[in-house]
């Protein structure tokens, strides 16, 4: 059954970019984990704090540019960067190395004729081809750590840096969204001269399980080219931190963190509420479920305006 979920409207994008689509067909309930749980919620039961704040970061950034969906899964953000942003002001590239997830972002971009490109590759610290751990548990903990989570089956896929991809294409990103199940400081890593020569935003997921040396070796060296750890907290936004004191407040419910080139623009948090109170409406009811077999209707994707 397809599925459709609303997206956020937001008056500030209407009137400086244009119309967009007030849906996005993400095409099944149930396939994937990230599916089931949009039908059960949708946008607004998924990671909503870390949806506003990359819809703010892009948005606040200089035109054109360039957002990097790093550990991409179905293309949910991609999608929805695509949706909202004109593709000739943001270029969208997520990054996948799941062959059946990847097969999936590549039919929600042709699905909802989105202009993101789907990479199916990992990123990582150097150049070549890794394993991938299958989890038993769910495809998105699919991992290059073996051992994070129990394996169903290992798959070898390509592997580049961050700095290599960004270099052979000619690549500015300005923001960068890492999930990537405890490989995270490899990607980093890889990453390095990106973050010293065009100062992306970046925002991370970091577990507990991380492998803490290199994790925190990485970040200190973050810290140490100008960028400053933020944890988020739910009554008052973004909150500064450190590489030395971050594990103290890992938390399991907000597992992404920002790491900011820059101090955050005097308008962010107004930016950043207006997305949060924007996503919250995108609930479960807001959602069309078409059943198997029939078209959805004509207006479903019907565009915002102002």
């Amino acid at each position: 059954m397809p599925l459709m979920i609303r997206l956020p409207r937001n008056h500030a994008v209407l009137t400086d970019s244009g119309s967009y689509p007030s849906a996005i067909n993400i095409l099944s309930r149930k396939q994937t984990a990230v599916q089931r749980q949009l039908r059960r919620g949708g946008l607004a039961s998924y990671e909503p704090a870390t949806q506003a704040t990359l819809l703010s970061l892009v948005q606040l950034s200089p035109r054109p540019t360039v957002f990097l969906d790093v550990g991409a899964h179905i293309g949910l953000y991609s999608a929805m960067m695509a949706a909202i942003f004109p593709s000739n002001l943001v270029q969208v590239i997520a990054f996948e190395p799941t062959p059946h997830t990847a097969g999936i972002a590549r039919d929600v971009a042709k699905f909802n004729r989105l202009s993101f490109t789907v990479e199916e590759t990992a990123l990582s610290s150097s150049s070549g081809t890794a394993r991938l751990y299958i989890s038993a548990k769910a495809e998105t903990s699919n991992s290059l750590r073996e051992g994070f989570r129990t394996a169903t089956d290992v798959l070898d896929v390509p592997v580049t840096t961050l700095d290599d991809y960004c270099l052979k294409r000619d690549l500015s990103p300005g923001v960068v969204k890492i999930d990537v199940e405890t490989f995270e400081s490899k990607v980093l890593r890889g990453g390095l001269g990106t973050f010293r020569k065009d100062r992306p935003w970046v925002v991370c997921e970091l577990l507990r399980s991380s492998e803490a040396e290199s994790t925190d070796a990485v970040l200190l060296e973050l810290e140490s080219i100008g960028y400053t750890m933020h944890r988020y907290d739910d009554r008052d936004g973004w909150i500064p931190s450190s590489s030395r004191t971050y594990r103290d407040q890992l938390d399991p419910e907000q597992r992404d963190w920002l790491l900011a080139p820059r101090e955050l623009p005097d308008t962010f948090a107004t930016v950043l509420g207006g997305w949060l109170s924007a996503i919250a409406v995108c609930s479960q009811e807001t959602n069309l479920l078409v059943p198997a077999g029939e078209r959805p209707p004509a207006s479903w994707d019907r565009p915002f305006l102002l």
